[in-house]
């Protein structure tokens, strides 16, 4: 998973596509480019684990629900849980579920990473 991200981070496409599952996995030029091109304008700034479930190394599939930030246009949230596959001792992407933004307590620090009260930022 945070391998994953870090593709993210770095642009790596190639990365990407060799983590999904053979299943999922489309790896044609077309498709890279759509990928390269939609990371064009997407900054990662941050990656919180909320839960994994199973994943140990006798598991054959596991569950990792996430949170990470970006920023496009506006920064903003994904919040998601994947379902990774083991396949020759190597997990790779099977299925995400987006879930609903995470909403932190008024008083709590803000999703975003400003550092400031959520009230005070994406909570006004």
């Amino acid at each position: 998973m945070r391998s994953r991200y870090t593709a993210f981070c770095r642009k790596d496409v190639d990365y990407l596509i060799a983590t999904h599952h053979p299943d999922k996995r489309t790896d044609n030029e077309q498709k890279r480019l759509a990928i390269a091109n939609s990371m064009k304008n997407t900054s990662w700034l941050g990656l919180n684990i909320i839960d994994a479930s199973q994943g140990k190394k006798t598991d054959k599939i596991a569950y990792v629900e996430f949170m990470a930030v970006f920023q496009t246009d506006k920064i903003q949230q994904l919040h998601e849980r994947s379902k990774f596959i083991k396949i020759a001792g190597k997990w790779l992407y099977l299925e995400g579920e987006v879930l609903p933004d995470l909403i932190p307590k008024r008083n709590d620090d803000c999703w975003c990473g400003s550092g400031k009260k959520y009230k005070k930022c994406h909570g006004e």
